[in-house]
């Protein structure tokens, strides 16, 4: 019988340079089979690197693989059964195997609603896939092995618990024995204990480790470290939920890297009231680039219902004295916490931003989830939790699926649109006028929810100001100037000034926003990290390398130069770092910098006219260039491309001018199809029951039309409206009307066998559709 066990890690959320995807769990499993005689694999199932279906077929027909093991969260489940399922399509001899944090307090009437799954790990993975190997190679009854959970002759079997070891050395090393792929990740993640003995009532980590925190030896750690920084390892992220747990081991640790492991970097989570002057520096001597403190709420009484014992004037004091320190602070926060209102949830994102916390990676914010096996899930009622009626299956978490007594699913989230108006990412994406349509799609779709938010109507004026629709940033000044004037970020945008633009045919000049195209060679062979269409650049302002800027001084639009630009040693993309390269620029258009002192003068200001006739490659390398070129193009001639009207149509709803984009869709022809495009946008930008008015005048509708009927009904949250119309057509395969099916299933409550049917027959559609 094989010996054989293959694991696939998921994370649809995360590229492949995430330390995310990195398969930690799933390694130290196959780390510990590997040195008791058995042998495996892992594959990555990722954001910008999805699983092939070949690739996973190629792997079970090579090596039989006996089992085939998961680590599940509740973000990952779905994706998780249908890689199960088809699996058991390919080989229904191979047992599926689930463990994880969705897994250990998973009800074991999982099962039932997952029949492509034969096991639920729970515990110590290293210990219960073991003894389960060794029970299915050496045909040994299962039922023996400790921490099962599976259906035998209909029944549910539990095996009851697995001890797991005190000396986590015990465990082998899966770094060094060269289990994890580490191509493109720039950090590593580094376990070096495991457990938690802290009550708090949203996490099940206590509940899982027994209240005990269990150690690698500080030579294990030491020892991993040094051979990956020989591998080229420079960043490490110490995963341990007590990094600190020990104050004696943590300062040995910190000493042995600052000897043996030195010129790295780390980020780690410590406890507030384990820092000190003292620990702070010597983290960052040894490499501490950022500390994540365990914040969770600003309130006082808040925290005592999540049994979180915190002073927050302690607190603030440790996040000033790890700042001085020079190490970065995160902070963990949550809200829809446990008689937490919708003013202290806004409290906590203030507290946040007083201490000078940047909304960024942990520190932005996220409702609280009730998963299996938290105080709070076990008990929600005694927490003043009431999860939303649904119909779910067994093995889904209520998760973020409640209200509260104190905040109502509204004020839930539209607490998570406060704090994502917050991120840092939301804000440089904007300042650096990258992804302008989905960002002020984001504002306007949600003008209601975010109106008491100055941040909204300064980052929409931003992206008007960029887009140059110098009339709306008007609008939108005089609005901050009425309601906000007083807020920091109002009054420096409000003071200006105002640089605008005006297209010249003169050369370009200092100041100047100049268009054009690049390429970079090397020996005459192209360089593609040097290839650009349709760039957007202002002389001047810092951002280009100096000597490509002197390149393209002088330069007229409609001509072009050649000339060598030299890339310093520290430049962010490797493969340029360093080298001397022979650039051709293309200029398309200069355009003068004209200052307005007051925002009053914006009412004035001249629009730039682009001569960018290339829709097709604007809107491949440039979508700011693509709307203006699009905004100023006669009407009439829109209509000889199809796209490029939808697109502008698409555009102004995103922008929130709803007249101007209903007036150009009013004025296409009475085509079913393209009013189904309509209709489609209009509802994906919110706008559903004017989705359902233009396909009123479409009678005798195809199925798609159909579908965008329900979907809007949907949204309408007319449930059984659109459960109706579903019932009256089939689309045989369409991962959309399957996946709507299932939602109405939950939405109605229809009974459980109706919801895990559905969830089959999409199952099923997703396999074909990466089959095909």
């Amino acid at each position: 019988m094989s010996g054989y066990f293959l694991f696939i890690h998921i994370n649809q959320l995360a590229p492949v340079e995430s330390p995310d995807t990195i398969p930690i769990s799933e390694a130290y499993i196959l780390a510990h089979l590997r040195t008791h005689g058995f042998s495996g694999h892992i594959l990555g199932d990722f954001l910008d690197r999805p699983l092939k279906p070949s690739v996973l077929e190629q792997a079970i027909n090579t090596h039989k693989p006996r089992a085939l093991g998961f680590t599940v969260y509740q973000e990952n489940i779905e994706w998780v059964r249908l890689w199960a399922r088809y699996t058991k399509r390919l080989d229904p001899g191979i047992h599926v195997i689930l463990g994880g944090p969705q897994i250990t307090y998973m009800p074991s009437e999982a099962l039932r609603h997952m029949p492509e799954v034969d096991f639920l790990c729970r515990g110590e993975g290293e210990e219960v896939m073991l003894g389960l190997a060794q029970a299915l190679t050496e045909g040994k009854d299962i039922a023996t092995v400790p921490g099962l959970c599976f259906l035998r002759d209909g029944r549910v079997i539990e095996t009851g618990p697995v001890p797991g070891v005190m000396d986590l050395d015990t465990y082998a090393s899966p770094y060094l024995l060269d289990l994890i792929d580490l191509e493109y990740k720039q950090r590593v993640v580094m376990l070096t204990s495991r457990g938690c003995c802290y009550p708090c009532a949203f996490c099940y980590t206590t509940r899982a480790s027994g209240g005990r925190v269990r150690f690698h030896s500080v030579e294990r750690v030491i020892e991993e470290m040094r051979y990956l920084k020989s591998k080229g390892a420079r960043d490490f992220w110490f995963a341990d939920p007590n990094f600190s747990h020990s104050r004696r081991r943590l300062v040995t640790l910190l000493n042995k890297i600052i000897e043996h492991v030195p010129d790295i970097s780390f980020w780690c989570q410590t406890r507030y009231d384990s820092a000190s002057p003292e620990i702070l520096a010597l983290l960052k001597q040894a490499g501490a680039g950022t500390v994540a403190y365990g914040l969770e709420s600003a309130n006082p009484r808040v925290l005592e219902k999540i049994k979180k014992r915190m002073d927050l004037e302690r607190l603030s004091q440790v996040i000033r004295w790890t700042q001085e320190a020079g190490i970065d602070v995160e902070l963990f926060t949550m809200f829809g916490l446990p008689g937490e209102t919708f003013d202290q949830a806004l409290d906590t994102l203030d507290y946040v931003k007083r201490n000078g916390i940047t909304v960024k990676g942990n520190s932005i914010s996220q409702q609280v989830h009730l998963f299996f096996g938290t105080p709070m899930s076990e008990d929600p009622s005694s927490y003043g939790i009431h999860p939303l009626p649904r119909t779910r299956p067994t093995y889904l978490s209520v998760c973020r699926d409640f209200e509260t007594n104190t905040m109502s699913a509204d004020e839930i989230r539209r607490m998570s649109m406060i704090w994502r108006l917050n991120r840092q990412d939301f804000i440089e994406d904007v300042r650096a006028e990258r992804n302008l349509f989905n960002r002020a799609g984001f504002i306007t779709q949600n003008r209601a929810a975010l109106a008491d938010q100055p941040e909204a109507g300064c980052l929409l004026a931003h992206i008007y100001l960029a887009l140059e629709e110098y009339q709306a940033a008007f609008q939108c000044l005089e609005a901050l100037k009425r309601n906000f004037q007083e807020h920091s970020m109002v009054k420096e945008i409000l003071a200006g000034p105002f640089v605008v633009f005006k297209t010249k045919r003169s050369p370009a000049a200092p100041g100047y926003k100049v268009i054009y195209n690049c390429q970079g060679f090397v020996d005459g062979k192209i360089i593609p990290a040097t290839c650009g269409h349709y760039q957007v650049s202002v002389l001047g302002d810092g951002k280009l390398l100096p000597e490509f800027e002197e390149g393209v001084l002088g330069l007229r639009p409609g001509h072009w130069a050649e000339f060598p630009v030299s890339f310093p040693e520290d430049y962010g993309l490797q493969e340029l770092a360093g080298k001397r390269i022979q650039f051709r620029v293309v200029l398309h258009q200069a355009m003068e910098p004209i200052t307005l002192e007051r925002a009053e003068d914006l009412i004035q200001a001249p629009r730039s006219i682009y001569r960018l006739m290339d829709t097709m490659g604007l809107r491949q390398h440039n979508e700011n260039l693509y709307y203006m070129v699009l905004r100023d193009t006669v009407l009439r001639s829109l209509t000889e491309d199809v796209v490029d009207y939808l697109s502008l149509i698409n555009f102004y709803l995103k922008l929130g001018f709803i007249d101007l984009g209903l007036s150009l869709a009013h004025q296409l022809p009475q085509d079913s199809m393209l009013l189904g495009h309509v209709a489609h946008i209009l509802r994906i930008n919110s706008l559903p029951k004017k989705a359902m008015d233009v396909l009123s005048s479409v009678g005798g509708a195809s199925d798609g039309i159909q579908l965008i009927r329900a979907q809007s009904l949907f949204d309408l949250n007319r449930y059984q409206e659109s459960e109706d119309i579903l019932n009256g057509f089939g689309i045989p395969g369409n991962v959309q009307f399957l996946d709507l099916r299932v939602q109405l299933a939950a939405q109605l409550r229809l009974p459980i066998e109706t919801y895990l049917k559905r969830v089959e027959e999409l199952l099923d559609a997703k396999i074909e559709s990466m089959l095909g």
